[in-house]
């Protein structure tokens, strides 16, 4: 069931976009549905600059206090994703990017997300501001892999072990 839902998705969408142009081309004219497709697009763009700087504001806050930014840069994505939606011609790929630029509902998505993924965030610029100035940050540096993304082999007929691997 899983495998057919993206494929429904795909053809399903530009479908339900032309019946959409379609239903509101006759109620609202030629002319009203070019302006309420140009008019979502400069929105796409002025959202995008207004609440991208935002995130990028609150990445660059986590990671000067030493938090990991991993939901900031998710919420990133999401805001850039709303703003794609909103961008591309159609009324219901703009419903979709309006519903995901509100707050509430990009920090649901983000969590739903989370969930499901694992977002690693790994640098070497991490830095925080102590009484004595820049410090690097503290803690232990740890990478999460699951079982199938890592395999350790076993030893050699001579008894060393190869090294580790990582199986892409």
């Amino acid at each position: 069931m899983r495998s057919l839902i993206i494929p429904l998705v795909i053809l399903g969408l530009p479908l339900a976009e032309i019946a959409g142009f379609v239903i509101v081309g006759r109620e609202a004219g030629l002319l009203m549905t070019l302006l309420l497709v140009f008019l979502s697009g400069a929105v796409g763009i002025a959202l995008l600059r207004v609440q991208g700087f935002e995130v990028f504001r609150r990445v660059q806050e986590s990671a000067r206090a030493g938090r990991d930014p991993g939901r900031e840069v998710l919420e990133g994505a999401l805001v850039f994703v709303a703003a794609i939606l909103l961008i591309v011609p159609g009324f219901f790929s703009d419903i979709i990017g309006l519903v995901l630029f509100l707050p509430p509902i990009r920090r649901a998505v983000a969590t739903f997300l989370q969930t499901r993924m694992t977002i690693v965030t790994a640098g070497t610029g991490f830095y925080r501001w102590g009484p004595g100035g820049r410090e690097e940050r503290t803690g232990p540096r740890v990478i999460d892999l699951n079982e199938d993304e890592f395999s350790r082999e076993k030893k050699d007929d001579d008894g060393s072990s190869p090294p580790n691997r990582i199986s892409r």
